[in-house]
């Protein structure tokens, strides 16, 4: 008989989410080189083993969901070499596959070799783990590789504790554990529904990233120009998208975004398993936000404040998923969560800075890396960025056709354009 795993709070969720968007998370990483693909397979199957819910096939079971856990899988079901002359095309396709909870391994990696260079590219379901811990397992790939080459002993030391979002509590005082868990307020409502105006179905959409890049001269100058107002990366980065946003969507009313907020700072910044550990922090503006990019930036850090002071942003709402999930059968807490349950149209999530050091195999590092969110399905989007060498990536996730693709271009675009005059632009406000 098969071994059989509990179902977290935050599987169910996301197989919730289904609804929404693809539930696939993307990691890509370019070498300058070659990785040695017999080892690199022998390293996964290594990891995955240790990993079991990376290796099971999920069970949406009317009453309590459930994973059941496959010995009955090769490298071939997630491993590939793949020689190409266009990696970007390969690319392209590849992450817009979907991985399937029913299947048999939730995890596909693709060796992309051309001219002599490797590009390693994952896709993983993000039932199994958020961005923070497919960091931590690419990490461990390439730390198991590096050892396993120089002494030729394959032992990948993988965390194995709970997944349960439980854990979020588990290094409060009494006093904070008892209010953190009266947090039943639902902030997933939102009252102003602004959308983004994608372009009309005319039957050819398809799944794909949308990229553009923030150069290290901008970035540099952008940091530096932000550390004199008094704002962070992510404040700079949220005011350019919402004066993108408030421009395209032609909002003449308050607009919303949540941002994904990272709950591992309150158990001392990692998690005792892999899984999801991912809370919301909605930033609202009024359509009067601001004539240039330094007074939205105010407005961006004025409209935070209270979430920065607030000792447990992003616990809000999750004793109120535990309590649904707890008292109702699977079906119909499905049907209660989806009742109150909004998501967001529009979205925003900082996956963080990317270390080159973290994914080098044998010394030799990535000269480029991204991570990427889910594939939304119309009218959701998000935006998701992270750092590498003091350069970003911007990725937005759409089911959209080439219409949609060169619209939501343009709009990264405008983005980058808001970040680079900000960063060109004298200080005014003290």
């Amino acid at each position: 008989m098969k071994k059989i795993l509990k179902a977290e709070m935050w599987d169910k969720m996301q197989y919730l989410f289904r609804k929404y968007y693809d539930r696939t998370m993307h990691s890509v990483y370019f070498y300058d080189g070659t990785i040695d693909e017999k080892t690199l397979v022998e390293v996964y199957s290594a990891i995955i083993a240790k990993i079991p819910v990376l290796h099971s096939t999920f069970h949406n079971n009317f009453m309590r969901p459930y994973w059941t856990v496959n010995d009955d899988y090769t490298s071939d079901d997630y491993f590939e070499l793949v020689e190409t002359d266009d990696v970007w095309g390969y690319l392209d396709k590849f992450l817009g596959t979907e991985i399937c909870a029913q299947g048999k391994v939730q995890l596909r990696v693709r060796l992309i070799r051309s001219g002599g260079k490797d590009v390693l590219a994952t896709l993983c379901n993000h039932m199994c783990f958020d961005g923070p811990d497919l960091k931590y397992f690419n990490s461990k790939v390439a730390e198991t590789y590096t050892e396993y080459k120089k002494s030729g002993k394959l032992a990948p030391e993988i965390k194995s504790g709970t997944r349960s979002a439980e854990q979020v509590y588990s290094m409060m005082n009494e006093e904070d554990y008892k209010h953190a868990k009266s947090l039943y307020k639902n902030v997933s409502t939102v009252e102003n529904k602004h959308t983004f105006p994608f372009a009309e179905n005319d039957g050819t959409e398809r799944s794909r990233l949308v990229l553009r890049k923030l150069d290290k001269a901008s970035f540099l100058a952008m940091k530096a120009r932000g550390k004199a107002q008094g704002a962070t990366i992510n404040d700079i980065i949220l005011a350019a998208y919402f004066r993108a946003l408030f421009k395209v969507t032609e909002a003449d009313s308050p607009l919303t975004v949540p941002c994904m907020y990272d709950l591992r700072k309150y158990i001392g910044g990692s998690t005792a398993g892999l899984t999801n550990l991912i809370g919301f922090m909605p930033c609202t503006l009024s359509a009067d936000y601001g004539k240039d990019m330094e007074e939205t930036v105010e407005k961006v850090k004025e409209a935070l404040l209270p979430a920065k002071n607030d000792r447990f942003t992003g616990l809000y709402s999750l004793p109120l998923l535990k309590l649904a999930y707890t008292v109702f059968p699977h079906c119909i807490s499905e049907i209660a969560i989806g009742l109150g349950y909004t998501n967001p149209y529009i979205g925003m999530s900082n996956i963080g800075i990317v270390k080159p050091e973290e994914c080098a195999f044998c010394g030799m590092l990535p000269v480029d890396a991204f991570y990427s969110g889910a594939i939304k399905f119309k009218p959701y989007m998000q935006l998701a960025f992270t750092t590498f060498m003091n350069e970003i990536t911007f990725t937005i996730g759409i089911r959209g056709n080439d219409k949609d693709a060169k619209i939501f271009y343009d709009f990264l675009g405008d983005v980058i354009a808001e970040i680079k005059a900000y960063a060109d632009s004298p200080l005014t406000v003290r």
